[in-house]
């Protein structure tokens, strides 16, 4: 990756040459702890055991994260390098001579170089996307969510406490209060940056590139593998394709919110899907011994986010029932559903307890938070779904269509026959579900979706995108299957997939020129060139100083919604504020940030700058304008801030010496009262 381009933004280090390292040592970490334990479990399919490698390796981790989280010990990368080895040994021990689960027949060359060349092609459209996006990955977000990404990956780095259950400690320097926030994502983020000597930036921007350049088209892959006939494997290829193009789901949560573990989810989703469906033939040995495996994918896939459950579940569910209703084969077979049954029991083990603090919490749920799109009419909210509007904060109106997928994924549910059924049903469903959401239908079930989805469109619609894109795929192959009948019966075979491959490529550089300018743009936003500063050379240089002068013990009042949250997350400076706005569990630091001008004359202020022993005071003039929630407001007194109430003008307060300036970023020492 190019240096980043000049700008008011910060690159935290890094060069183009290590950046491939980086990128090839998070691969590393995603692809062969799971591909191990797969392997040890008898998956000897290529595209199942790389699809569904990355879910399982982030299980791994999940299990060393749990353990570690319980004794009180380190999570450290050794301690998933052995617990990589102890699984494998144990899975293989369960399966004892079992043989495959899935089927191993051989896939024909054609169509395995087709589908090969066209996920390379997606890998390689994603890592340039980002290249040009980013420019370095040590290149941080601006994005108002990336704050408490890089917090958590920096604490489990920092202090080895990667317990899901307390992934967000609200004070970093104890632990305490915590609270459950889906971190799975940020394990990956924290073993590449302890193993690869860089920053943590580096590591969560090198996951965020693979989960799009390596996880999701190896996980379409697998999806394909299992789900359609083995001469159209390509269209795996040309889904991957269309994922590395599409702007919307995984683009978007960069761009407009940040939700980095949500669109993760998607895709890791099609991978672990294409585990959990039934082989042909289930003998109970082999399917014993795959049942951990399965265990650690889902408890991975749901590590990462707890939406990828309804993702993975409901697709996987909707596939078993409409194979049956499309009869090709029947799915119902006693041995795979005991299986799936015990690896059900064992995640809930492993994250039960984490889910719960988090449906304690209320987290994800719809009555916090207002509907992103308003109710439409069923003919108005058909168009939406079936036309596939980039939206969100690039296209606020709706108004761009993705007639280059919408009209593939159309075409590939005509075409779906017999075949391809199940596939079309499924998405079908999940379309519906959509539909249901922007004309606003309520129901128990409905309401379960709703909420897992935080009242969103873009993430309730997005769990059916891998079926959207899988056809897609379906449509290049049975076009490349009409087009090449006519040929004579030995040649049609060879000639399908190649040129299933060369229309895969053509949709890639044609779709690619309209698309990929727009999503280059939507990145430099957030990262290279962009519209709003929170972190800068600025924020960096204070934290240069404030590591090198901060005692043991004493503490540094700053705010949450500027760049100096990166003084912990760079130098370890032991900052209060991690979030943008302090929550209610947090209430010292909300009165702090609200009433420390009043320092001099307030024995209250005074009492909790003796009590958490604050020392020094960072604050940057120039943060992002945010709105407040409305009892955030009542109690600050304001509908929004850029500084917090209490942060303002400290040069006019008594007891207050400011030691240090760069740009916009001052830094105070207390001295009195």
């Amino acid at each position: 990756m190019a240096p980043a381009v000049p700008g008011f933004t910060v690159v935290t280090g890094g060069s183009p040459a290590s950046d491939a390292l980086t990128l090839a040592l998070a691969a590393a970490w995603v692809l062969l702890p799971g591909a191990l334990v797969l392997a040890a479990a008898g998956v000897r399919r290529v595209p199942v055991l790389l699809g569904a490698a990355p879910a399982t390796s982030i299980g791994v981790s999940t299990v060393v994260a749990t353990l570690t989280g319980l004794s009180g010990t380190r999570f450290t990368w050794w301690g998933v390098l052995a617990a990589t080895a102890v699984l494998a040994l144990l899975v293989a021990a369960v399966r004892g001579r079992g043989r495959e689960p899935f089927e191993t027949g051989r896939t024909p060359r054609g169509p395995a170089i087709a589908a090969g060349v066209l996920v390379l092609a997606a890998g390689a459209t994603a890592c340039e996307l980002f290249r040009r996006g980013l420019g370095a990955l040590a290149t941080p977000t601006q994005e108002h969510d990336a704050l408490t990404h890089t917090l958590v990956a920096a604490r489990v780095l920092r202090a080895g406490d990667a317990a899901p259950w307390r992934g967000q400690a609200l004070d970093v320097v104890t632990g305490v209060p915590a609270q459950y926030y889906p971190n799975g994502l940020h394990q990956w983020a924290a073993l590449v940056a302890g193993t690869g000597d860089v920053s943590v930036v580096s590591g969560l921007n090198a996951t965020s590139v693979l989960v799009l350049a390596l996880v999701q088209p190896l996980g379409l892959l697998a999806l394909a593998a299992r789900t359609l006939p083995r001469a159209w494997l390509p269209a795996g290829g040309v889904a991957a394709v269309a994922s590395a193009l599409a702007y919307q789901p995984l683009q978007a949560m960069h761009h407009d919110s940040g939700a980095l573990p949500n669109a993760a989810a998607i895709a890791f989703a099609p991978g672990v899907v294409a585990l959990l469906l039934p082989p042909p033939s289930t003998p109970a040995r082999a399917v014993g011994g795959l049942v951990p495996a399965l265990a650690l994918a889902c408890a991975g896939a749901v590590t990462v986010h707890p939406s990828a459950a309804l993702t993975v579940g409901g697709g996987v569910l909707g596939w078993f029932v409409l194979d049956a209703v499309v009869g090709r084969r029947s799915p119902w077979r006693g041995t795979w559903f005991a299986g799936l049954a015990g690896a059900g029991a064992l995640v809930a083990a492993l994250v039960g307890t984490a889910l719960a603090r988090a449906a304690a919490t209320g987290g994800g749920s719809s009555s916090r938070f207002v509907r992103d799109v308003d109710p439409q009419s069923l003919p108005d909210a058909l168009h939406r779904v079936l036309t596939l509007p980039l939206q969100g904060g690039i296209d606020p109106a709706a108004t761009r269509e993705q007639w280059w997928l919408a009209v593939p994924v159309l075409l590939g549910v005509l075409l779906a026959g017999r075949r391809a059924g199940a596939a079309a049903l499924t998405w079908l469903v999940w379309t519906a579900i959509a539909v249901a959401y922007l004309v606003d239908l309520r129901g128990p079930g409905l309401d379960l979706v709703w909420d897992s989805a935080w009242n969103s469109y873009y993430r309730v619609v997005a769990h059916g995108s891998p079926w959207a894109w899988l056809l897609a795929g379906v449509a290049v192959v049975r076009l490349a299957d009409l087009l090449t009948g006519p040929l004579p019966a030995r040649v049609a075979p060879r000639g399908a997939p190649l040129l299933a491959g060369a229309l895969g490529l053509a949709l890639l550089a044609g779709a690619g020129s309209d698309v990929l300018p727009t999503e280059v743009r939507a990145l430099r936003e957030r990262y290279a060139d962009p519209a709003y500063q929170r972190v800068d050379a600025d924020d960096a240089a204070a934290a240069r100083f404030l590591a090198e002068h901060v005692r043991p013990g004493q503490r540094v009042l700053n705010s949450g919604n500027d760049g100096s949250t990166y003084a912990y997350v760079l130098e370890g400076v032991p900052v209060l504020a991690t979030t943008a706005v302090p929550t209610a569990p947090l209430p010292d630091l909300r009165t702090l940030l609200k009433r420390f001008r009043d320092l001099p004359t307030d024995p209250e202020v005074q009492d909790l700058v003796r009590r958490h022993d604050v020392a020094w005071v960072v604050v940057d003039a120039d943060a992002p304008g945010l709105p407040l929630r409305p009892a955030d407001a009542a109690f600050f007194g304001v509908p929004g801030y850029s500084v917090p109430p209490g942060l303002v003008d400290l040069d006019a307060v008594a007891g207050l010496r400011r030691v240090f300036t760069s740009g916009t970023v001052g830094v105070w020492q207390v001295t009195g009262p």
